[in-house]
């Protein structure tokens, strides 16, 4: 190409195509740019070139194409801009006027091929701002159009949007589909087994985002550009119900979609709830893990409180981070004893913890039939593809069957039996996973201290989250607790009771004021009686 100076006698072509106007509308990008070329050439000029936006709305001048038109005019690179009309450049009307005035600037001509010419005459000014918006217009009906098209498709049922890791757009293969169904969403074979995966894997508690963002990426889990997720998508993905089988779309909100689910709705409110536990929802990826981060406050200064190691004493401590201090370090050890305690205090009702039983054993019962014919199904299999590789031995012996077809046969059937294999171990391993969950739902309604003090610290926080928002911390002393709206339900309904009133002083108080360790906020008795004394029908 010859190189770009202002004394070139140099033209450029404009062509931009959406993907609807190439389908219907036979505006497609070579027939504009033969237009262009047959245009400039005939308009004399010795240099041209062909600049090309495909796919690209024309509602916007974020595009690649229009954006190096910009810079050529800019620069005074070209003496003429060719377009096949107006609506090719922008349908957006200030974006046009911009163009059209960066050209007036610049001594750049605009030329259309199939819409008249524009001067300087107030007339014809007017007409082609007239036009400009004509075309913005335009764009917002199409626009309008294919907003609705798309929530009726989410009303119907099918996802209209491109899909994330997992599922994939196809053409729906069953003739005489509706026209909202026309194009549907499937599970995709390798991803969707992954994302599976990543969810079964997140529920057992024992992986944070950022590590099994890792492994499944080791294992081919990837965005659609074909590179790692991002912690934060990763965090995302595991938090959209499409995978449960729902359609959600802007204002629409669909409980069961016509799409396959990737995973049941019971592991995904587990994942949920270890997500919760979790970091507090957060997903920054830090050198230690502390229980209680995020659990604990100051309560003079409301501080989240934090933590760290001091390596000389090989002991940790949490404490108010304000920068001109306050009060003491709480060695962690002992801090968190102290919070655990506090569940020494819940008590679920007898008829609460029947029903949890009850409901456990049902689910856990028809989990384990669910297993039992998964399993010999693929035992089935296992049994059948034996009996062909002894018939192809037999074979062999008999020299029925070549060398080379057996080595074929026996390598396509020992592959079918490692693949079956490897489903009866992740089978194994989802039942154990199942298991352990049940146990850990019958411990946990029998005696919430002794589940927590067994649980894992990541189940553990689990617990926290469940009962408590936050503590209100002052020189080791818990002053006030804030229950969650769960908590405060379960009390309401009397399915959940406190077994006693505890109390502790407060420091640097009075010797009769007492520290009410409750969920109400508050902090001594002449505050507890003046609030029972507004508040007559209140129960603490």
């Amino acid at each position: 190409m010859n190189k770009l100076t202002p004394d070139n006698n140099f033209a450029a072509g404009y062509c931009r195509v959406s993907t609807e106007e190439q389908a219907n509308k036979g505006l497609s990008l070579d027939v504009q740019e033969e237009a262009c070329k047959v245009a400039i050439v005939q308009d004399g000029f010795g240099v041209l070139i062909i600049i090309r936006d495909e796919g690209k709305s024309g509602g916007t001048l974020n595009r690649p194409g229009i954006q190096e038109i910009v810079k050529l005019i800019a620069g005074k690179k070209i003496r003429a801009l060719y377009a096949i009309s107006s609506d090719r450049l922008a349908r957006n009307t200030m974006d046009y006027l911009y163009l059209r005035d960066l050209c007036k600037k610049n001594g750049v001509t605009i030329r259309y091929i199939y819409q008249p010419q524009v001067d300087d005459s107030a007339m014809s000014q007017t007409m082609d701002t007239v036009m400009a918006s004509f075309n913005e217009m335009q764009r917002l009906v199409i626009s309008e159009k294919v907003k609705k098209t798309l929530y009726a498709k989410a009303e119907a049922g099918y996802f209209p949007g491109p899909t994330p890791p997992g599922y994939r757009n196809m053409d729906n293969p069953k003739a005489g589909a509706e026209k909202v169904a026309r194009k549907i969403i499937a599970p995709d074979l390798m991803m969707g087994f992954l994302m599976t995966e990543a969810f079964n894997l997140y529920a057992t508690g024992n992986f944070n985002g950022y590590d099994l963002n890792d492994l499944m990426y080791e294992k081919g889990l990837r965005a659609r550009n074909g590179s790692k997720l991002s912690p934060s998508r990763f965090y995302e993905l595991l938090k959209n119900r499409l995978y449960i089988g729902e359609v959600h779309w802007g204002a629409v909100h669909v409980e069961r979609g016509w799409h396959e689910p990737l995973i049941d709705r019971e592991t995904f409110n587990v994942v949920q709830a270890v997500m919760a536990g979790n970091n507090r929802h957060a997903c920054r990826r830090r050198k230690y893990s502390w229980l209680l981060n995020g659990f604990v406050f100051c309560y003079k200064h409301q501080r989240r409180y934090t933590a760290e190691w001091h390596h000389q004493k090989g002991l940790a401590y949490y404490h108010c981070p304000n920068k001109s201090g306050c009060g003491k370090y709480l060695e962690a050890t002992t801090f968190e004893a102290k919070i655990a305690e506090k569940f020494k205090d819940l008590e679920f009702e007898n008829s609460f913890v029947e029903r949890i039983i009850e409901k456990v054993r049902a689910v856990f019962l028809t989990r384990r039939q669910e297993y039992a014919a998964k399993r010999q199904g693929l035992i089935n299999q296992k049994t059948a593809l034996f009996s062909k590789r002894k018939v192809a031995e037999d074979k062999l012996l008999e020299r029925v069957m070549q060398d080379d077809d057996f080595t074929r046969v026996r390598q396509e059937i020992d592959g079918l039996v490692e693949n079956i294999d490897t489903k009866l171990a992740e089978l194994d391993k989802q039942k154990e996973t199942k298991v352990d969950v049940a146990q850990e739902i019958l411990r946990f309604t029998r005696n919430i201290y002794d589940a927590y003090m067994k649980a894992s610290p990541a189940l553990k926080r689990h617990y926290l989250a469940f009962f408590w928002d936050r503590f209100e911390v002052e020189e080791g002393v818990i002053i006030r607790s804030h229950s969650t709206l769960l908590f405060r339900e379960l009390l309401a309904l009397k399915q959940l009771s406190l077994k006693k009133a505890e109390t502790k002083k407060a420091p640097n108080m009075a010797p009769f004021s007492e520290v009410i360790i409750r969920s109400s906020g508050l902090r001594t008795l002449n505050e507890i009686r003046t609030f029972f004394s507004e508040n007559p029908n209140a129960e603490f």
